[in-house]
């Protein structure tokens, strides 16, 4: 991928982001905002859960690993709300192996990003995410 900056590929967009870990998140929540996105952040798979009440993302950027409830667990909510089941979803984990990636993908995640994150990768895969779902 070419090395170019991201600004405003994001524009438009709405993400919720989900992760446990506060210095990741604001990373991530930096490098989309940056990029145009608005982003909403929940810091554990039952706080999203309870953010998806009232908003509908474009785009759900969500960590695996993380106490409690785990990424795959918040997915499975999410495709069982009525307008869940339309939302892309990018798993972010450090978990990197081919079983690994084989879980995450049979789980219904539309892309796996391994940490450490590249932030311009993200935005490009967010992108096209919210790009394929459509309005």
């Amino acid at each position: 991928m070419p090395e170019a900056t991201p600004f405003g590929v994001l524009a438009g967009v709405h993400v919720l982001l989900v992760e446990d870990e506060p210095d990741s998140r604001e990373l991530l929540k930096a490098a989309m905002e940056y990029a145009g996105a608005l982003v909403t952040e929940a810091s554990s798979a039952r706080a999203a859960v309870n953010v998806l009440r009232s908003i509908t993302p474009d785009v759900l950027v969500s960590d695996i690993v993380m106490a409690h409830e785990d990424g795959f667990w918040l997915l499975r909510e999410v495709r069982a709300l009525e307008r869940g089941a339309r939302i892309p979803a990018v798993a972010v984990t450090a978990l990197g192996g081919a079983a690994d990636r084989r879980r995450i993908v049979e789980a219904g995640f539309q892309a796996q990003l391994t940490k450490p994150v590249d932030p311009w990768e993200l935005c490009a895969i967010v992108a096209g995410l919210a790009r394929r779902a459509g309005p």
